[in-house]
């Protein structure tokens, strides 16, 4: 046998016999089995590793209550500017006066003037107008056609108040009527004492007129008892006249008040017509020619503006954030997957002003889908967001009209494993 393996060496080269009794590294002599633990590895992460499914579509960023623009009505030199960038503002506060023939504090002052007497004069109050002193203007510019025609109605109106003639007039005919009303009442006494008169009278005659038929008395003494009652008669038909030309003298008095006070309500009428179309017309200049903040917030220029520079008519200039809002998002999507949305839904907002990888994502919840298309064949779908327009990265964004983004709702979280295995299921069912 040993001179057997002497034989093989010989016959085998030095070469060969390198390689064959080279021992491989333990990686390769245990390379099946590193395999095999790694491919249990991979398969039980696909088991733990979860991927969600998602629906694409395009969300515009909506506000309940959203900043407000604030635009020029008419062309003309931005005359004065009366806030700054970033300040707080009132709702109906001034906040730049637009080129106009007419100065704009006295149309402030005359509308503050209207503001005043306004109520009063509406609930027939005319004697606010001797309390409230009138002012005479003369640079209202647009506005001094309309309040020449509203000062003919003024002068009318405080002659009549400052007169006296009205109250003087109205406390003269309620005297004559109170004195109308004394002389009924004395004429009614008299008329009931005639009445009493009268009936004895006719007491008397009847007796007389029996006692003649009788023979007991004359015919002569009964003509005169005839005459005395005639005389009642026409006493009582005299004091029937009386009465009667008392009440229509009442009643002309009566008359005469109606005209006074319907004279009184008709220049009441007109003045009230006069006020409120001066106080139309002024409210129209002022929003021709005065830029007004339409709610409380923050006010922003819209573009660098100042002092004396053209604006021409339905130009931005400002826009006032609300002190406090909120927001929801309004996500178009396309008909791919759409059945695996469902209400309470995760959405991830990314804003195309904002770079997520800079901002983050903002979360939202899906709370309604539209049950049509719209034309494009797409469905309108609710996001609301709970957190506002803060990010993952609690980052506030700030919002401005037309804030563009889109969004990401995940439909279903599913582990790796599944969706290989499905992939294999519906390629077997395939075939």
């Amino acid at each position: 046998m040993p001179a057997a393996n002497t034989i093989r060496q010989e016959l085998i080269s030095p070469e060969v016999q390198e390689i064959i009794s080279y021992r491989p590294h333990w990686l390769i002599r245990r390379g099946n089995m590193i395999f095999f633990v790694v491919m249990l590895g991979v398969l039980a992460g696909t088991w733990f590793i979860q991927y969600p499914d998602i629906v694409n579509g395009s969300v515009r960023i909506v506000a309940v209550d959203g900043p407000k623009t604030v635009t020029t009505k008419t062309e003309g030199n931005l005359v004065k500017l009366l806030v700054q960038n970033e300040e707080q503002v009132m709702q109906g506060q001034a906040l730049a006066f637009i080129q106009s023939t007419g100065k704009h504090e006295e149309v402030f002052q005359l509308q503050n003037w209207i503001s005043k007497i306004e109520q009063p004069i509406i609930n027939d109050s005319l004697e606010i107008l001797l309390n409230e002193s009138f002012t005479f203007y003369n640079n209202l510019g647009e506005l001094q056609t309309d309040y020449e025609t509203f000062r003919v109605q003024l002068r009318e109106t405080m002659e009549l108040l400052q007169s006296g003639y009205y109250q003087q007039k109205k406390k003269a005919l309620y005297t004559d009527l109170s004195y109308l009303k004394q002389l009924q009442r004395n004429l009614s006494k008299q008329n009931q004492l005639l009445q009493e008169e009268y009936q004895v009278q006719t007491t008397d005659f009847n007796v007389k007129d029996q006692l003649t038929k009788e023979k007991v008395i004359a015919p002569l003494e009964l003509n005169q008892e005839k005459g005395k009652l005639l005389l009642k008669e026409q006493g009582l038909e005299q004091m029937t006249a009386q009465l009667i030309n008392s009440n229509v003298a009442s009643h002309n008095k009566q008359k005469e008040l109606l005209d006074l006070q319907k004279y009184v309500s008709d220049q009441r009428i007109k003045f009230q017509a006069a006020l409120l179309n001066l106080k139309s017309k002024t409210e129209d200049w002022i929003k021709r020619f005065v830029l007004i903040a339409p709610q409380d917030g923050k006010l922003f220029y819209t573009s660098f503006i100042q002092e004396n520079q053209f604006l021409s008519a339905n130009t931005e200039l400002f826009y006032v954030q609300p002190l406090s809002t909120s927001y929801y998002g309004s996500l178009t999507a396309g008909q791919n997957g759409i059945g695996k949305i469902a209400a309470n839904q995760d959405v991830l907002i990314r804003l195309q002003g904002y770079p997520s990888e800079q901002f983050g994502y903002i979360k939202g919840k899906v709370s309604y889908i539209s049950n049509l298309p719209n034309r494009n064949d797409s469905f309108l779908i609710k996001v609301d967001l709970p957190n506002g327009l803060v990010t993952n990265q609690q980052k506030h964004l700030f919002f401005r009209n037309n804030l563009l983004a889109y969004g990401e709702v995940i439909t279903e979280n599913r582990r790796l494993f599944e969706r290989f295995t499905g992939k294999l299921y519906d390629m077997m069912k395939r075939k």
